[in-house]
């Protein structure tokens, strides 16, 4: 049996988060274990929560940070992994809250990087993850959240007027052709 996770573990290792700035104004060495801890949860409640990784994604001024980028991709292996809706839930909506806001922090390791365009390269890289999550029909939230997203990030504006179609009524109401 395979460990549901592995992806997600195997992306956060990619990073060197001791290097990085956290939200919370530390060294973002412990995120890796937040975002594994959202990775798995079940339901809402039932431990750390979207707002209690999310504090240390961005600044509260909604600034991206260094960590914002990795984070994306982290959430993109969420996506690619056999995880709970509710984890897919608080990830979706965690990359779209990454995706829409705006400005960067200013800080010394940030000088001369792009962190919005680095978080939209991130999630384009996975494009077909967010397709599948709209059409799975697993969720009516995770739908909407991941084609709000395409939104964002989808240049071919003919596949995503026939992944609304397609998708029907697994999107919510206001998102539906």
């Amino acid at each position: 049996m395979t460990n549901r996770l592995e992806l997600v573990e195997l992306e956060i290792q990619r990073h060197k988060w001791s290097d990085m700035l956290c939200g919370c104004g530390e060294s973002a060495a412990h995120v890796p274990a937040l975002l594994l801890e959202l990775a798995g949860q079940a339901e809402e409640g039932g431990g750390i929560d979207y707002d209690g990784v999310a504090r240390h994604v961005v600044s509260p001024a909604s600034m991206f940070l260094e960590v914002a980028p990795p984070v994306v991709s982290v959430g993109m292996a969420v996506l690619a992994s056999e995880t709970p809706v509710y984890a897919r839930y608080a990830y979706l909506q965690m990359v779209l809250f990454l995706l829409s806001a705006e400005g960067q922090a200013q800080v010394p390791a940030l000088e001369g990087r792009d962190v919005a365009a680095e978080c939209e390269a991130e999630a384009r890289r996975g494009l077909w993850t967010l397709y599948s999550e709209v059409l799975a029909g697993g969720s009516i939230d995770t739908a909407g959240y991941a084609y709000e997203i395409l939104t964002l990030i989808e240049e071919d504006e003919d596949r995503l007027e026939r992944l609304q179609a397609a998708a029907g009524e697994r999107l919510p109401w206001d998102l539906r052709s």
